[in-house]
C-alpha cells in the first residue's frame, strides 16, 4: 500500500462521505472508489459497506483504519526526527514523562545527560503515566518515566517510591477530620486514584465522595493554602511544599505506607537507536550510583 491508500482510510474513517473526502484529498470520486477496491482487494477483505444510513465500517475496516492511524503518525514523527537531526546536527530522543517528575525531578536528569552527551537532543513529552505506557508500545516516545506499575512488552528500571500524603491548610489530629472537609480532586493516573481510593475504603469502610475537579495537582495545592479543601496526593523526595502545607503521611492497615513505584520505561523487542541506549545506560548508570 502507498502512503496515500493509508491517508484516505484515514480520513474515510473520519468522514464516511466519499464525495468530501474525494475533495479533501483533491482527486475524483471515482478514483478514490478504485483505490478503495484495490485496498480491499490486497488484503481480500470489505472495508465498508453502502447502507441506506451511508457507509458504515466493517471490523476489518475499523481495524484497517486505526492501523492507518498508527502508520501516519509514525510517518509524520520519523520525517520530523530527521528533519530535527539535520538541523541540529544530532539524534533525538523522545522522552514521556508524568507531570510531577517532569516539574521535579526530569530537569536535572536533562541537565546531566546533556553535559556527558551533547551531540544527543531530548524532547519531552508531558502525559499521565497510562498514556505514556501506551506510547511506548506505539512508538510514540523513545522512552517515559511512570508512575506505577505496567507489564507488557517493555524494560524496567526500577528508580524508586513515592509516598501518599492527606494534604492540609492546619494540622489534622485524626484522619476522620477529613470526612467534614471538601476533597479537592485533580488529573492523575488511574493507578494512583485507584491507590488512594483503596486507603480510603479501608479507612472509613466506604467509597470516598467525589468532591470538586479542578485540573492538575499543583492548583490542588493553591486551592489548600487558600483553605477551600484538601487533597491526597503522592508527593516526590524533592517536592518543596512552597505552599507551607500539613503533609500527614497515608499508611495501609498494615501499617506500611502508601506508595506508588516510579519506572523508566523502554521497548523490549525494538532495536533501540544509539541515543537511546546512551540514554538507558545513563540512567542505569545514574541509579547504581545513588543506590
Amino acid at each position: 500500500m502507498k502512503d496515500f491508500d493509508w491517508e484516505l482510510l484515514y480520513e474515510l474513517y473520519k468522514n464516511p462521505n466519499l464525495t468530501k473526502v474525494a475533495n479533501v484529498l483533491y482527486i475524483t470520486q471515482p478514483t478514490l472508489t478504485k483505490r478503495l477496491q484495490h485496498i480491499e482487494a490486497e488484503f481480500d477483505v470489505t472495508i465498508v459497506e453502502r447502507t441506506p444510513k451511508g457507509l458504515e465500517f466493517t471490523p476489518e475496516g475499523k481495524y484497517l483504519a486505526g492501523q492507518a492511524e498508527v502508520y501516519l503518525r509514525f510517518i509524520k514523527q520519523t520525517r520530523s526526527h530527521l528533519e530535527q537531526m539535520r538541523e541540529n546536527g544530532g539524534e533525538i530522543v523522545t522522552i514521556g514523562s508524568s507531570y510531577t517528575f517532569g516539574k521535579y525531578t526530569l530537569p536535572d536528569i536533562l541537565i546531566r545527560f546533556r553535559m556527558e552527551c551533547p551531540n544527543v537532543r531530548c524532547q519531552v513529552v508531558n502525559a499521565h503515566s497510562g498514556q505514556l505506557y501506551r506510547q511506548i508500545l506505539d512508538g510514540s516516545v523513545d522512552v517515559a518515566f511512570v508512575r506505577g506499575n505496567y507489564t507488557g512488552s517493555v524494560n524496567h528500571l526500577f528508580l524508586g517510591k513515592t509516598m501518599a500524603y492527606a494534604m492540609t491548610k492546619e494540622p489534622i489530629s485524626d484522619f476522620k477530620e477529613l470526612r467534614g472537609m471538601r476533597r479537592l480532586w485533580y488529573s492523575s493516573n488511574e493507578e494512583s486514584q485507584k491507590l488512594l481510593q483503596e486507603w480510603w475504603e479501608q479507612r472509613f469502610g466506604e467509597e470516598s465522595v467525589p468532591g470538586e475537579s479542578i485540573g492538575y495537582i499543583d492548583v490542588a495545592w493553591q486551592m489548600v493554602q487558600k483553605g477551600l479543601g484538601y487533597a491526597l496526593c503522592f508527593l516526590p523526595g524533592e517536592y518543596t511544599n512552597p505552599y507551607g502545607l500539613c503533609l500527614t503521611p497515608l499508611r495501609n492497615a498494615d501499617g506500611t505506607p502508601v506508595s506508588r513505584d516510579t519506572w523508566l520505561l523502554y521497548p523490549k523487542n525494538k532495536r533501540l537507536s544509539e541515543g537511546v541506549e546512551r540514554f538507558v545506560d545513563f540512567m542505569e548508570q545514574n541509579h547504581r550510583n545513588a543506590e
